[in-house]
């Protein structure tokens, strides 16, 4: 009989065991089924141990530990563990919207930065930080290296960091792209003078379509 007791333990602990690596593993329903034989293993010893023995209070004992013992860890494994700090970085669980509202916040706060003039505390090689108003913020750089206490120019938003440019590489940029542009308004009058004085110099070519009166 106590042997029979000693492998009903056993065999339950081992069940449960590969019940719950079941939710760990991928093991394509081999662990469940293994954790099936152990608990059916377990329950014979129990009935030839305990229930033919007489003592028919560790058989129903087992029955009404077995009825207990299931659903709870089926549950604490498939819903409960997930849902816990630890389970979530074990299983890598999907966070849900409250819980990503703070990172949405502070990508927001961080983008409506973007363009806003700060300065450099210290040297970017091509992390760093800086200082926009009152407040200092991790950023990078745009792949340039920038000195310390230099004047900068938030560009853009990488996960938690500020991307930033120098401010006069930022200016020279800002620039160039706006000269393609003088050119080309001051391209048009000169167009103008020329389509004027194109049509000046036909006007002259034209024959004259009026006859000169002889003298009588």
């Amino acid at each position: 009989m106590e042997s029979y007791g000693l492998i009903v333990f056993m065999m339950v602990a081992l069940g449960t065991g590969f019940l719950i690596c079941e939710v760990f593993i991928p093991s394509a329903g081999i662990l469940t089924i293994a954790s099936i034989i152990c608990y059916l293993v377990a329950t014979f010893c129990a009935w030839r141990g305990w229930y033919q023995a007489g003592a028919t209070v560790w058989w129903w004992s087992y029955v009404f530990g077995m009825v207990i013992l299931l659903p709870t860890t089926i549950s604490g494994a498939v819903y409960i563990f997930p849902r816990t700090s630890y389970g979530k970085a074990v299983l890598a669980m999907p966070q849900s919207l409250e819980e990503l509202t703070p990172f949405q916040e502070e990508a927001a706060r961080l983008g409506s930065l973007i363009g806003s003039s700060g300065t450099t505390t210290t040297m970017f090689s091509p992390g760093g930080m800086v200082q926009i108003g009152h407040e200092k913020f991790h950023a990078e750089s745009d792949g340039v290296l920038i000195n310390a206490d230099e004047d900068v120019v938030v560009v853009g938003v990488k996960s938690n960091r500020l991307i930033v440019m120098s401010a006069e590489l930022h200016a020279s940029i800002a620039q160039s792209a706006a000269s393609p542009k003088t050119a080309a308004v001051n391209e048009q009058p000169n167009a103008g003078f020329a389509n004027d004085a194109a049509a000046t110099d036909a006007s002259n070519d034209d024959p004259i379509d009026f006859d000169i009166p002889e003298n009588v």
